[in-house]
């Protein structure tokens, strides 16, 4: 046993506790910025200085770039010998199911490829294309959301639309029609998608005949999960099974911060981890190493207005720094312009560099007057979430070549590149060789093999189809001796993608470049013990987080959910507005709007020292203007600890703020009151008179009602068709309301069938 002194060093009282719990199941609930990789690393090297060998430890968590830091800091803790099992739940299972997927009998070999979305449509289209589905009618990617779900939950189709509160109906029929024959064909073609990492692994263990469980259970002795509030039903099920015999199982996260329901995620995983675990010793990490006071105590405000999970309360030793800044401006290009504005001003002043900074929104398409102001003013910026380089279609269309390579089974990769560079093989040649495929149940390259016997086709296609095997079937025998650099370069010279995309313009020359870097990341994995297959599955499971360039002199641009995890000096949040900001379909519905504030609460602790929010009047989004409310979360911050001002952009950049210690961010930005200094209250906009007129750019600026009737945003009103609803925006004598059952509806107050519903 060796010397722990080290390890629990610098440790505050309560992660000291949860690193010397090292048997039996352990809850720690870590608030954003805790130190819980610190506590997770600390724990590993300290069940290693206990005697627990390496090869006995499984530390799980949900991204490649959490798994490096984590696989980072434990080599610098331990003395150099093994390292212990640590990586992603797809990985893990990737890694599982190398070695006993043909347990399952289901046709599965080890080389079975890893189908992306993409591969998965692709299939689905072909599937629903034979059974003469119109596509336009049943979305493949709304079918294939259905398919994940699913997956995910361990359920039939039928249960699970039974779950969802969806009955019998043409679409949820045809969901549960498609699901099993896309299942087959996957299967056929020796593929999974990303959800069959974890429910295969699943469906091993829970089949007691194949004794796998067994296996693994004696191995992985003591498993650590991080992030356990963002578990879905099938990786809870995977850990139960690995961990009830010995119970030896640590779980780290926080349920402020479950953000991804949409993906499954369940964080009553880790609300009932104590019910799941009744001897479990539950730790909380309240002790925050991120951001300042102020900070802290925003976001410690949003989150105490959510109704379920643990209390916490997020406290530091820093001083309060900077209050948060709520900034009110006009439209979008107002909110790019403060943005660019501000980031200009602060990396002038020489405090802080573009790399500092992130701006974070609720959705995409918020970007687009963002980047604007910011490629006016020069600034560099780094988009997290576009398209990645292995979305790019040269890169696919390589790759799909390697995934030919390793698995001849895989016709979706076959139909990508048979004619990629051009062999002016059309689609009659192509039906030709499915025909015989399916009569002879085998996978187009194998036809491939007899192909002069195929009389039907003209013999040049014949001669090109043979070339076409020749080629790949050379390059399948030298897939095991070759380095996976040097199998890349005889692959791009056997097919001449490179004079294929030689083009003669700028595009052509950068896919060239494309395809030569693909040289510098194939490179990394000539070490592997099966290079390619190494070389596959790390590119399939490349995540958003793993393109953010830490190096990189630029602003970071990302959605909130693509955040998580991640933090910086400077945070921006644009768009808090109702109907974006908590988002429209969380109107009614409490459990979503909790989901909205525990992202917003995700959003402010992002940030260190300084964080802007913003939101329009106005904003011009898919096409359409809309007038908004501020978000009802701006009112649910701490007023002690946040500073409100209005920014008048088009009046020459020029800022009007208001210092309140209590200012009513629900009622005053929305409804100005006459004579304040944050708005002018004349009947003029720009120094022109406006005419009193329902429906003036006044009305829509500012939200001024000239009807008579009393409304406010958050009022209940009752329509005489559409029944009860909740007022969202005012703009003018025209009033937004989301309607249960019915969506979002535009009223005219002053004519439209309403009465406001007086609360009891």
């Amino acid at each position: 046993m060796q010397d722990n002194s080290n390890l629990v060093s610098g440790l505050n009282e309560p992660q000291r506790q949860a690193v010397e719990t090292l048997s039996g199941p352990l809850l720690v609930l870590a608030g954003a910025g805790s130190g819980k990789t610190k506590v997770l690393t600390s724990r590993i090297a300290n069940l290693m200085a206990h005697g627990t060998e390496a090869d006995n430890i499984l530390a799980v968590t949900f991204t490649n770039k959490a798994a490096k830091e984590m696989q980072s800091r434990v080599e610098k803790l331990i003395p150099s010998g093994r390292a212990p099992s640590i990586g992603t739940f797809h990985s893990i299972g990737v890694r599982i199911l190398r070695r006993d997927i043909e347990h399952l009998g289901q046709g599965y070999t080890r080389s079975f490829v890893i189908f992306d979305t993409d591969d998965c449509l692709s299939l689905l289209k072909n599937i629903m294309r034979d059974r003469h589905y119109d596509i336009k009618e049943y979305k493949p990617k709304a079918i294939l959301n259905h398919f994940s779900a699913i997956k995910s939950s361990l359920n039939t189709p039928q249960a699970h639309f039974e779950a969802i509160g969806m009955g019998s109906n043409k679409f949820s029929d045809a969901v549960s029609e498609l699901f099993p024959v896309h299942q087959r064909k996957l299967i056929e073609h020796n593929a999974v998608d990303f959800d069959d990492l974890l429910v295969k692994v699943v469906q091993l263990w829970e089949d007691e005949e194949n004794n796998t469980l067994a296996h693994y259970r004696q191995r992985w002795q003591h498993v650590l999960v991080d992030e356990y509030q963002d578990t879905n039903f099938a990786q809870y099920r995977l850990i139960r099974l690995l961990c009830d015999e010995r119970q030896n199982l640590c779980v780290v996260g926080d349920d402020h911060q479950s953000i991804y329901s949409f993906r499954g995620a369940d964080y009553r995983n880790i609300l009932d981890f104590e019910r799941d675990f009744p001897n479990a010793v539950t730790v909380k990490l309240e002790q925050n190493y991120r951001s300042s006071a102020n900070i802290l105590n925003n976001a410690n405000k949003l989150i105490g207005h959510n109704q379920t999970g643990h209390a916490k309360n997020l406290w530091t030793e820093q001083n309060p720094g900077e209050p948060v800044q709520i900034y009110g401006v006009f439209d979008e290009k107002d909110e790019g312009r403060f943005v660019g504005d501000t980031i200009k001003k602060l990396i002038d002043s020489g405090d802080y560099a573009a790399s500092d900074m992130a701006i974070l929104y609720r959705m995409n398409a918020q970007s687009r007057a963002i980047e604007e102001a910011l490629m006016r003013h020069q600034i560099p910026y780094q988009i997290v979430g576009g398209t990645r380089f292995f979305d790019r279609r040269e890169i696919k269309d390589i790759m799909a070549y390697l995934r030919l390579i390793f698995n001849p089974r895989d016709d979706i990769a076959f139909l990508r590149i048979v004619n990629v560079p051009s062999r002016k093989l059309g689609a009659a040649t192509l039906d030709v060789i499915k025909k015989y495929a399916n009569e002879y149940n085998l996978s187009l390259f194998d036809i491939l093999e007899e192909v002069d016997g195929l009389e039907e086709l003209p013999h040049g296609k014949r001669a090109v189809l043979k070339e076409f095997y020749n080629t790949i079937s050379k390059l399948r025998a030298a897939k095991d001796t070759r380095l996976i650099s040097l199998l890349l370069e005889d692959l791009i010279d056997a097919t001449q993608f490179l004079k294929h995309l030689d083009d003669g313009t700028m595009e052509g020359e950068s896919r060239q470049q494309n395809v030569k870097e693909l040289f510098s990341v194939a490179g990394r994995y000539d070490t592997a013990e099966d290079p390619l297959a190494a070389f596959l599955e790390g590119v399939a499971l490349i995540s958003d987080l793993d393109n953010v360039d830490d190096a990189q002199a630029s602003v970071t641009l990302m959605t909130v959910h693509a955040s998580k995890g991640l933090e910086f000096p400077v945070v921006f949040l644009p768009g808090w507005e109702e109907g974006i900001f908590p988002s429209a379909s969380s109107q009614f519905d409490g459990e979503q709007l909790e989901e909205e504030r525990r992202l917003g609460y995700v959003a402010i602790t992002r940030a260190e020292q300084r964080c802007y929010i913003s939101y329009a009047r106005q904003r011009l989004l898919f096409g359409q203007t809309q007038y908004a409310a501020p978000s009802k979360f701006i009112s649910e911050l701490d007023e002690e600890c946040s500073e409100q001002h209005m920014y008048e952009g088009q009046s020459g950049s020029r800022f009007v703020s208001q210092r309140s210690n209590k200012p009513n961010f629900s009622h005053s930005l929305l409804h100005p009151t006459p004579g304040a200094n944050n708005v002018d209250d004349s009947n003029t906009f720009r120094g022109q008179p406006l005419g009193k007129v329902p429906g003036s750019r006044k009305e829509a600026v500012f939200g001024v009602a000239e009807n008579q009737t009393e409304y406010k945003t958050g009022d209940t009103i009752k329509h005489a068709e559409w029944g009860e609803g909740t007022i969202i925006l005012i703009a003018g004598d025209v009033i937004s309301a989301a309607f249960k059952g019915m969506g979002i509806k535009k009223i005219i107050a002053s004519v439209a069938p309403i009465e406001k519903v007086e609360e009891a």
